[in-house]
């Protein structure tokens, strides 16, 4: 861990908001976790980022792999077979349903954004893109969807990290152990359903 620290504090200490956006950048992290980072003064001292501009960099940071995403999980639906498809298909298919069930498409659109805005690992810019991209939703709407939902995020954590101001890092170690222990459980939870099936 010290590692970490010191490779951060050192490579980007006078540019915190490019650490905030590859943080941004990487799925289930976020902005749930770029921008606590970005304004932890025990981190970057003088030099961390305020609560608007770490708002606006964990959004854009979180936002810029969205029309990538939804791509990729198209060309994986149409072009894949097999255990590939089968496998992220079937991790965000239960989502995609629930979307694709309702009548109405300012329905669809309004659950892709409440699925993004909750500020929980496994929801987010990634999941809401890939379930965008199975589902077949028009991109546009739902680029635009993703956004609000992202937005609302956002603006959750900064909030919440400028009424917790002096609580920061622990507000950043209980996301990243959020992040960790939701993906563990998960990751187990598919094993135990592989092993089940053989």
């Amino acid at each position: 861990m010290d590692f970490l620290i010191d490779f951060f504090t050192e490579n980007f200490q006078n540019c915190v908001w490019v650490a905030a956006i590859l943080f941004a950048l990487c799925p289930t992290l976020e902005s749930k976790i770029a921008i606590p980072l970005a304004m932890n003064t025990a981190f970057w001292g003088g030099n961390s980022l305020s609560p608007i501009f770490a708002l606006f960099v964990g959004f854009i940071g979180s936002m810029l792999p969205c029309y990538f995403a939804m791509i990729l999980a198209r060309k994986i639906k149409s072009k894949a077979t097999g255990f590939v498809s089968s496998k992220l298909i079937e991790k965000y298919s239960r989502k995609s349903q629930n979307i694709l069930l309702s009548n109405s498409n300012f329905k669809k659109y309004l659950m892709l954004a409440t699925f993004v805005a909750v500020p929980l690992p496994l929801t987010g810019v990634w999941s809401g893109s890939l379930i965008a991209g199975f589902s077949g939703l028009d991109l546009k709407y739902s680029f635009i969807a993703i956004a609000i939902g992202a937005f609302i995020s956002a603006a959750a954590i900064t909030i919440l990290c400028t009424v917790f101001e002096n609580s920061i890092p622990y507000i950043l170690m209980i996301s990243l152990l959020i992040v960790i222990v939701v993906l563990t459980v998960s990751l187990l939870f598919d094993l135990f359903k592989s092993k089940k099936k053989v």
